[in-house]
């Protein structure tokens, strides 16, 4: 495999060059006035990078480059970023925030690398021009609480979900009003966030997203049942050991614990 180590990087972010580790780094999402080293006022316009020194409940400490310190919201601040290194030799690099995303490279112990978001277990991040998966444990991970953590598509695709409880089950169905099936129930409900799969649940399972480990299960995440290998069932998994699905013609579109019945066959993740 091939192996990959930075010995020095300047990261360069909205105007700020530094080579500092465990940094973390943003812009202005709009105009703000500020004071500088001299005593004099200055209004700095968005987008103007800034170094986040403090993080509490509402605010962010920053710094501008020649201004002092001072406290603003939270909310006139995007992040950018954090500076951190790698833990260990043969950290892995993952194409997918999985442990069966195809692996990108290793990095070397104490890479330094630019964190972007944190999605699950796993860190998004920049080392030069590569951008991939790395697991949070495998990370020094001070200062990684000001990370923005991917908005959860898949939390807003199980509320929708909800929102046909009880409705019906139709063997063939593929109306969310009227009846559907098991894999109707699946691709309509997904359609309306605008992810595409295959009609039926076997072709789900091989066609559409990409295989997860039922450790690894989010909300929005595809969980398929099956006997002897033959998929013949699929639900949406909801979270904290749930799942909703249109399950047979006398219960309808229901909650069921994630193991509860069928033998659990493999689970796919669909959501980018």
């Amino acid at each position: 495999m091939k192996y990959h180590k930075l010995i020095m990087v300047g990261i360069l972010v909205a105007g700020i060059t530094t080579q500092t580790q465990a940094a973390v780094y943003g812009s202005l999402k709009q105009d703000v006035q500020v004071n500088t080293e001299a005593g004099e006022q200055l209004v700095k316009a968005a987008g103007q990078g800034v170094s986040i020194l403090e993080v509490d409940e509402h605010n962010y400490l920053i710094n501008i480059q020649g201004n002092t310190n001072q406290y603003v919201s939270k909310n006139l601040v995007e992040i950018a970023g954090v500076i951190t290194t790698t833990l260990s030799d043969e950290t892995k690099l993952r194409e997918e925030p999985t442990g069966e995303g195809a692996l990108l490279t290793y990095l070397k112990a104490n890479t330094m690398v630019m964190v972007l978001e944190k999605q699950n277990e796993f860190y998004k991040v920049k080392v030069d021009d590569s951008v991939g998966y790395i697991y949070k444990g495998q990370l020094n991970t001070d200062g990684l609480d000001a990370v923005p953590s991917k908005s959860s598509l898949g939390e807003e695709i199980v509320d929708y979900a909800k929102g046909y409880l009880g409705g019906r089950y139709v063997y063939g169905g593929n109306n969310l009003e009227t009846g559907v099936d098991c894999s109707g129930f699946t691709s309509q409900i997904m359609k309306r966030f605008g992810i595409s799969l295959e009609r039926s649940s076997r072709s789900q399972y091989s066609s559409n997203g990409y295989r997860i480990s039922e450790s690894e299960l989010q909300p929005g995440d595809l969980v398929f049942y099956g006997n002897d290998g033959y998929i013949n069932h699929v639900a949406i998994y909801a979270g904290n050991g749930q799942i909703i699905h249109a399950s047979d013609e006398s219960t309808g579109i229901r909650m069921s614990s994630l193991y509860y019945g069928k033998p659990l066959i493999g689970c796919k993740r669909v959501v980018d």
